[in-house]
């Protein structure tokens, strides 16, 4: 498994962050990688969303579901 932090990366690297997300981007494009997600939510489950979030209750990415 290979993890991406472009947190860590703008406040260790920040002058690398752009180039860094756009190449990242283009492979998930080209579904070379892919992401995990592990929670969908609804518009309505956004404040629960982000308390979970805060609170450290989720690993992996978080995704609101619109439509």
């Amino acid at each position: 498994m290979l993890t991406y932090n472009s947190s860590l990366l703008s406040q260790t690297h920040p002058e690398r962050l752009a180039d860094s997300a756009r190449r990242a981007l283009e492979l998930v494009a080209d579904g070379k990688i892919g992401i995990d997600i592990a929670a969908e939510h609804e518009p309505a489950d956004v404040e629960s969303a982000i308390a979970d979030l805060a609170g450290g209750a989720t690993r992996g990415k978080s995704i609101v579901r619109i439509g």
